[in-house]
């Protein structure tokens, strides 16, 4: 048998170079072909064992991406699996492992969706019916189904793969032929598999079972959730329905069950955004407010912020609905109304705890935000969110929820505001020149004429979209005297941010720009998500 360095067939491609830790060339990932067939030589579980990605056949000979090329007992054993000769390319972990995710398991498996249409294509369902399926309580309280059954496979593999996928969310959508399935990934929704519409009935009584929701009730909006566990990963599923003009949809979100929590490097901040952010959280008492639109990572940047405190002498609250981390240190509260368990109850109570910080979910009534504020004032270092455009109409917005202008502007720390943008996929980015919309755009942001940008051209690790992963873009207010000073005379959004920008406030738009000139992202993407502020 020749080693893996061997009579190594010619890459196609300029950008294969020697890898310097074990000698062996590293494969390039833009060679691989669209149509790989070399996977019907690899069983999936031999790939995922010796995390070993079969790339193609050339010259009689199986090309295989390797973590560890220099694992010569794993290529005997590839070989005697695959019955030809292999040729072994370095690849990164990380690497090896999507292309694995992606092309043995990126869709769903063609001869499940044909189970799908055969189980209920014999006989059409009724309007509103419902097929029986055959379910049992497991010991963890997630329901467990006959192996045979194409819905209970169906939602299982939908769940796995949203998780090789980065989805952060499910859909499931009936609408007028057939039963849509779309995963958002990156914050963008893409169509991912097809069932039949008779089948919607079935797949909505097994969600239903699983999130323990009512399943005779179809005309009420409900949620629920459940917990799952896909491969070694342990995941939180949040489920919601609503009935719409062709039938019932439902939404899943998908949370990881972290155990570690986030920094705030990992967010994308720069280091001067987060070296302020970090100033403010050493203040023992006040309040710092985070403010975006849904979806921008806001409750994520709080718990970053947790991640800053010292949670073993430090008692921490939060108050959420829903409480989306559960992390060792930190007491959560979930808000019930039905309960009569409120924010501004569940925050007037916890002051009976003994805080020294709270994080409440969000400022969405008058009574909670004075009760958040009145803490800040009494010796509280109070976090949370509330919906405004950016960190200057924050403060206005607070002001618009009664708080008096000088509670407010004693108690006030400072104010993140932040979006997220999709970053350039790394393994299929080029220079480029911007045209047209996008260099006026550039213009805006204060770039250089005729500077280099970088975009994703389109890979398997991108789905093809040109973009892989998402960052965040910020910017943080400081309640300087300055600032204090125009809160007490109630000014204007307008007078604030000039105040601001002279004391050296930086706007997301900025962020933005710096972000695009290091390649991170792209004029588009901060079109997409500041511009419409």
């Amino acid at each position: 048998m020749n080693a893996p360095t061997e009579k190594q067939p010619q890459q196609p491609a300029s950008g294969a170079v020697k890898d310097a830790r074990t000698g062996v060339t590293a494969f390039d990932w833009s060679t691989l072909s669209a149509n790989n067939a070399a996977t019907a030589h690899l069983a999936e579980e031999v790939a995922r064992k010796y995390v070993a990605f079969p790339a193609r056949v050339e010259n009689g000979r199986l090309v295989v991406v390797m973590a560890d090329p220099t694992d010569f007992r794993a290529i005997q054993t590839i070989e005697m699996k695959a019955r030809m000769e292999v040729v072994a390319f370095s690849g990164k972990v990380e690497d090896v492992r999507r292309a694995i995710d992606i092309h043995y398991s990126g869709n769903m498996p063609a001869g499940l969706v044909r189970a799908m249409g055969q189980h209920f294509a014999a006989e059409e369902l009724a309007a509103g019916e419902t097929r029986e399926i055959p379910l049992v309580a497991a010991a963890d309280g997630v329901p467990q189904g006959d192996d045979e059954s194409p819905v209970i496979q169906a939602i299982d593999s939908l769940i796995s793969q949203a998780v090789k996928a980065r989805a952060t969310d499910i859909h499931i959508e009936p609408v007028e032929d057939r039963v849509r399935v779309r995963f958002r990934v990156d914050g963008m929704l893409q169509e991912y598999a097809r069932f039949p519409l008779a089948a919607h009935g079935a797949i909505m009584s097994r969600l239903k079972i699983m999130a323990s929701m009512d399943i005779a009730e179809r005309r009420r909006p409900q949620d629920g959730h459940f917990s799952v566990k896909v491969g070694e990963q342990a995941l939180e599923v949040r489920a919601a329905t609503i009935d719409t003009v062709h039938g019932e949809m439902a939404v899943l979100r998908v949370l990881t069950k972290s155990t570690e929590l986030f920094k705030l490097d990992e967010l994308g901040m720069l280091d001067e955004t987060s070296g302020t952010l970090r100033k403010l959280l050493k203040s023992p008492y006040g309040i710092i407010l985070v403010c975006g639109p849904t979806g921008a990572g806001k409750t994520t940047t709080l718990y970053a912020s947790l991640g800053q405190l010292d949670r073993q002498r430090l008692n921490i609250i939060t108050i959420e609905d829903p409480v989306e981390y559960r992390f060792e240190g930190i007491n959560s509260i979930q808000v019930n109304i039905k309960a009569g368990l409120t924010f501004a109850g569940s925050l007037r109570a916890t002051l009976r705890l003994d805080p020294n910080v709270i994080l409440v979910g969000e400022m969405r009534d008058p009574d909670t935000a004075h009760i958040g504020v009145q803490a800040a004032l009494t010796g509280h270092l109070v976090l949370s969110t509330v919906h405004a455009n950016d960190a200057v109409r924050a403060v206005t917005r607070m002001l618009d929820l009664n708080i008096e202008s000088f509670l407010l502007s004693s108690a006030l720390l400072g104010v993140v505001s932040q979006r997220m943008v999709r970053r350039v996929c790394s393994h299929c980015r080029v220079k480029y020149q911007p045209e047209q919309e996008e260099a006026a755009v550039c213009r805006d942001l204060g770039l250089a004429p005729g500077q280099e940008l970088q975009k994703g051209e389109g890979c398997y690790f991108c789905s093809f979209t040109g973009y892989r992963g998402r960052t965040g873009i910020f910017e943080v207010l400081t309640a300087t005297e300055p600032i204090r000073a125009l809160i007490l005379k109630h000014a204007n959004n307008a007078e604030l941010l000039e105040v601001a920008r002279e004391e050296g406030f930086k706007t997301m738009k900025e962020d933005g720009a710096h972000k695009v000139a290091l390649g991170i992202t792209t004029p588009s993407e901060i079109m997409r998500s500041v511009y419409t502020a």
